[in-house]
């Protein structure tokens, strides 16, 4: 008690003690709300976050505001514990109601590109490159394999941390918004924002990097536009490419920024500073060449970065298809390895563009189109819940709100704020042909923009607040999270993400491998059993609760129907339980293997095993790699 009060008395009187022990507080809460299995509060209150929306969040939106407007030390710690809840609320909704999407399966096992990136990230433990798939963006997985080996290679607490990433990051960029636009701009963006991220939490897709690191860039752009700051602004550009890197999206926002750099920094008569406009070039370029320089380091010697924007620009020069119309129209370009797939692809859809420049320009306004489009990938689709009324209205009311918000600029264009977001809004405007929504369900393509999306709203909301509640719009006046924790927060993500993966792969090892001692005619892979990558699939009349990584097989069966594959969704419910199944890699050949057995077959995480078996053989089946073990024998440490 002694050592609380003493610790109290220095956060007293030293900020970042203060924000330090608020930290540990909010950590400690979002570690509770991960670990509660209790049935009666939490866990409907979080599957409800993952999905729902019109009630829970104006219920989210009120406690969040109330903390953000509380001045003094209560109202930080609040603040930050509540926002950190907010962030681990949908995890723990996954984790409970075992839910499916196109990329994940009963809330943990990775699918398609998921699984390509986990698997990657367990080829960089092992010491090995990644794959030509994660050539294409190296940084997710990178991060990925390093939140692994800090965690004991335990998937679920990896994919906690990036939640937690996540929170900080948004909780940081809402207080840089409320010292300069009042805590209900705030609000609204960290609002914003997470009902975009929600449905990513506990996915190992590269949105988990995207969302945040690009969420503090323009943080720390806001901010030094604020103290008018050039290094904040440059470390934001920066920031802001790598995670256009780590999860390709709007692109075009980058050389527009860089203009409204040199516009903002300009000095007497001139209309442009050309020193500031060169060095924010450099920087963003210098976020280019890093990339490049960790897909050399960490991936296969053919691999292309951003290889499948290939595809993206074929659909869009053939009036507007998906990224796959390529494979549909040219089948022989699947036989081709990179690098000489992407530029055969390439070669093909400049020859389209300059043979038929028509169907070019209506795919161009076919993907302008299906961002305001009432569909799955209209700009704000991931803004609702199962009610439909209630999304409409939304949705109309954010669209009336960006309106707002460009009337807003128009009335006072030297708005430096202002100006920064619409500029920002075009850069994702002109990005959109090039980067077409349909590719993708609910703007995922814009993960790394997604700030952008929240401000232009929030700049509407502001000139109604100034008009209309003055009363209301009042900036508390006592000392919030300052600009050197965004930048210090920034930083550290940024080295962790290029130092790390070096350093992991470097030390990455794998065992000595024993000669196969499975029985002639079974199949043999050697993998290490980690903890928290399995769930287990349970006869229905178990008496147990539905939690990671236990589930009744009726729930399993149930959530599998999410998948778009039917034949894959046949061959889950014809698993006969009790079942284990998890993700992991051969390590004598590197391939991903899908592994399905008996729970009792298995020893107990966190050991080298060889697994006796067999491979799917069926072709419908065959891309997942499944293999179904009969015998685990455990192999000695290295």
């Amino acid at each position: 008690m002694k050592s609380f009060r003493r610790l109290s008395h220095a956060a007293y009187w030293d900020p970042r003690a203060e924000a330090l022990l608020h930290l540990s507080i909010a950590v400690l809460a979002f570690t509770l709300i991960l670990l509660n299995r209790s049935p009666n509060l939490l866990r409907p209150i979080s599957m409800s976050l993952r999905t729902g929306f019109a009630l829970v969040m104006l219920f989210v939106v009120a406690l969040l505001y109330l903390a953000f407007r509380l001045p003094g030390g209560l109202g930080r710690l609040l603040a930050l514990t509540l926002t950190l809840g907010l962030f681990a609320l949908p995890l723990a909704g996954l984790w409970a109601s075992g839910q499916t999407q196109p990329t994940l399966l009963s809330g943990l096992i990775p699918l398609y590109d998921a699984y390509d990136y986990y698997t990657d990230a367990l080829r960089m433990l092992a010491g090995q490159d990644f794959s030509v798939f994660s050539a294409r963006r190296p940084l997710f997985p990178g991060l990925l394999g390093v939140f692994l080996a800090l965690t004991g290679r335990n998937l679920m607490m990896a994919l906690a941390v990036f939640a937690a990433l996540t929170g900080l990051a948004c909780y940081l960029t809402a207080r840089e918004i409320q010292r300069t636009h009042g805590a209900e701009a705030a609000v609204f963006a960290l609002t914003m924002i997470f009902l975009f991220y929600r449905a990513h939490t506990g996915v190992t897709m590269s949105e988990n990097l995207g969302v945040p690191l690009g969420t503090l860039g323009f943080a720390l752009i806001w901010r030094g536009v604020a103290a008018r700051s050039r290094w904040l602004m440059w470390i934001g550009l920066f920031a802001t490419t790598l995670a256009l890197n780590a999860r390709a999206g709007p692109f075009f926002v980058l050389p527009l920024l860089i203009v409204w750099t040199g516009w903002f920094f300009r000095a007497g008569g001139s209309r442009i500073a050309w020193r500031e406009l060169a060095i924010s070039a450099a920087f963003v370029a210098a976020g280019f060449a890093i990339n490049l320089v960790m897909v050399r380091l960490l991936a296969s010697p053919s691999g292309v970065p951003f290889a499948n924007f290939s595809y993206s620009l074929y659909g869009l020069a053939s009036g507007g298809h998906h990224w796959h119309y390529v494979f549909e129209i040219h089948p022989e370009v699947l036989a081709l390895q990179e690098p000489e797939q992407s530029g055969r692809i390439y070669q093909l859809a400049f020859e389209l563009i300059r043979q038929q420049p028509a169907l070019f320009v209506r795919g161009i306004f076919w993907n302008w189109g299906a961002l305001f489009s009432d569909s799955w990938y209209n700009v704000y689709a991931y803004v609702g819940g199962e009610n439909r009324t209630a999304n409409l209205l939304a949705r109309w009311g954010l669209y009336a709100l960006c309106l707002l918000g460009i009337y807003r600029w128009l009335r006072n264009r030297s708005d430096a704020f202002n100006s920064l977001v619409i500029v920002s809004a075009l850069g994702v405007f002109l990005s959109v042909p090039f980067l077409p929504p349909t590719d993708a369900f609910r703007m995922r393509p814009y993960a790394a923009g997604m700030i952008i999306f929240a401000l232009l709203p929030a700049m509407g909301l502001v000139f109604l607040l100034e008009r209309f509640g003055r009363g209301l719009f009042v900036r508390p006046a006592d000392q919030l999270w300052g600009p050197r924790w965004t930048a210090g927060y920034t930083v550290l993500l940024m080295l962790m993400m290029l130092i790390g993966p070096l350093i992991v792969r470097a030390v990455g090892s794998t065992p000595p491998l024993p000669a196969v001692a499975c029985a002639a005619g079974q199949d043999a892979i050697v993998i290490h059993y980690d903890p928290g990558t399995f769930i287990n699939v349970h006869r229905q009349n178990e008496p147990f609760l539905d939690w990671m990584p236990d589930y009744h097989y009726s729930l399993f069966r149930l959530n599998a129907h999410s998948l778009v594959d039917p034949e894959f969704v046949l061959w889950l419910e014809r698993i006969n339980p009790p079942q284990t199944l998890f993700y992991t890699i051969d390590q004598r050949t590197l391939r991903k293997a899908l592994v399905s057995t008996a729970p009792e077959a298995l020893p107990q995480p966190g050991k080298w095993l060889e697994l006796c078996g067999r491979w799917e053989t069926d072709a419908r089946l065959t891309s997942y790699d499944i293999f179904y073990a009969d015998e685990a024998r455990p192999l000695p440490p290295p």
